[in-house]
């Protein structure tokens, strides 16, 4: 690990102008990921500022109609919040599945969400496309665990996928997420924080230089119904292979405001409008599931070794629906 200097944060506001002053610094809140980056040498910040002591980012409150959640809320904390657990279960359940309970005691939810691909090129000595090289060696390598969404060298030069499981929960209750930078303050939807890398960005998280995540907000009522499912390779505490949230409300026999996500299959967490709105209105009765997971999985496109991932994800949209609908 580089040598760097480490800086308590009293506020906030200390630690946005400390972003922008520093010459490649770093926020540490839980660093689940952070320390295994810079052990690696895949992160080498000169200056580590912890924010991991600032109450004013560690809480979940409901106001305005709305659910906010500081940024440096635990994952334990946020999936045995009482309002979470009752009307946002999809992420209650998202947390719950994300890690040991000895991480989960330690992961933030904006951590959490800021997490790199753990592709075994990218962590490992490949000098990988992700990492400035030349190639995405999982294309034609030992690609099991990779995309089979947006896998194509026009729609993403890396087949890596995000490993957050709160972020597919968040993505259905239509998150928001608040930053603060030494200029002020601003927010992003969740959704357009995800972004397919590119060669000017490699990085699959489109966080504006020097901010810091305040909070997280949820827009969407909790009043549907919503379930967050996972596929592991073991049976607990492991990296999605494929995971899934449905919400959705029932009124008068059909279905209403229906949202999809998908993780574990693409290296952006993704929402799915089409089937979307194909679930939208349908009567609970006559709805047909095989022909909705053709729908999802139309544009599915496996690579050499995650072909199982297809049948995977057919599977586990069936029993989320069939949760909801009990």
């Amino acid at each position: 690990m580089h040598n760097f200097e480490y800086v308590k944060a009293d506020s906030v506001a200390f630690a946005a102008a400390a972003l922008q002053a520093g010459d490649g610094s770093a926020l540490l809140a839980g660093g689940t990921d952070l320390v295994p980056l810079m052990k690696d040498e895949l992160a080498t910040p000169r200056s580590v500022i912890d924010i991991s002591g600032l109450k004013e980012l560690n809480y979940v409150e409901e106001r305005d109609g709305k659910l906010h959640i500081g940024a440096t809320t635990s994952l334990s904390d946020l999936a045995a919040h009482p309002i979470v657990a009752a009307r946002y279960v999809a992420l209650a359940q998202a947390c719950r599945l994300a890690a040991t309970p000895q991480l989960r005691n330690m992961s933030t939810i904006a951590g959490n969400l800021l997490q790199q691909p753990r592709c075994w090129y990218y962590r490992g000595e490949h000098n990988c496309w992700l990492k400035g090289g030349e190639t995405c060696y999982a294309r034609n390598g030992e690609n099991e665990l990779h995309a089979i969404f947006l896998n194509s060298p026009t729609q993403s030069r890396c087949v890596s996928v995000h490993p957050s499981d709160p972020a597919v929960a968040l993505l259905l209750f239509d998150a928001v997420v608040r930053l603060r930078t030494a200029d002020g303050e601003s927010e992003v939807p969740l959704r357009e924080l995800y972004v397919r890398p590119t060669p000017e960005i490699r990085n699959s998280v489109a966080l504006p230089a020097g901010a810091v995540i305040t909070e997280i907000v949820l827009g969407a009522s909790g009043s549907g119904r919503s379930t967050y499912l996972k596929a592991m390779p073991r049976a607990s505490w492991a990296f999605a292979l494929v995971s899934i949230g449905l919400y959705f409300r029932v009124a008068e026999g059909r279905i209403e405001d229906a949202r999809l996500s998908l993780g574990g299959v693409a290296p952006v967490p993704l929402r799915i409008p089409t089937v979307e709105a194909l679930l939208g209105g349908q009567a609970v009765s006559q709805l047909d599931a095989e022909s909705v997971a053709d729908a999802i999985l139309a544009e599915a496109t496996p690579l050499s070794k995650n072909g199982y991932k297809v049948p995977l994800l057919r599977g586990l949209f069936k029993q989320a629906l069939s949760e909801l609908m009990a």
